[in-house]
């Protein structure tokens, strides 16, 4: 998850100048596994995230605009159900009901926060944190 996000983040700065950016250009500004970045871009063009243009000039770009691509979605889409709760068994006992009452409120929690942040959200964040030489004025 953390992998696609830094990824998505160089992509959605590159996303004005609407010029693809190769997976090697990525792996260049972040550490992740070249391989692994390809599974990642696989799996997010298929659900629409990203797009991929072929050829000299190809890489990828984001299918829309960071402000409309959440965080949860980016989870949804890599984690799947692992990212769902567990589903209430047949043998409940009440412990079993209360570990399930709990994991539910925990993520449904995780979710709503997790559906406020887009990809722009956290550009714009990370560009105000690295303003490391505020000026100071007399």
């Amino acid at each position: 998850m953390q992998y696609a996000l830094l990824a998505l983040m160089e992509l959605a700065t590159h996303a004005s100048a609407k010029n693809p950016l190769k997976i090697s250009e990525i792996t260049a500004k972040q550490p992740i596994p070249e391989r692994y970045l390809e599974q990642i871009f696989t799996s997010l063009r298929r659900e629409g995230i990203v797009q991929s243009q072929r050829g000299a000039k190809g890489g990828y770009v984001l299918a829309r605009e960071p402000r409309q691509i959440t965080i949860l979605e980016i989870l949804m889409i890599l984690e799947g159900e692992q990212a769902r709760e567990p589903e209430s068994s047949q043998t409940a006992t009440i412990e079993k009901d209360l570990v399930y009452e709990a994991w539910q409120q925990a993520t449904q929690s995780a979710q709503e926060v997790l559906s406020r942040y887009t990809l722009q959200d956290l550009c714009q964040r990370r560009d105000l944190l690295g303003q490391t030489d505020p000026m100071y004025y007399i």
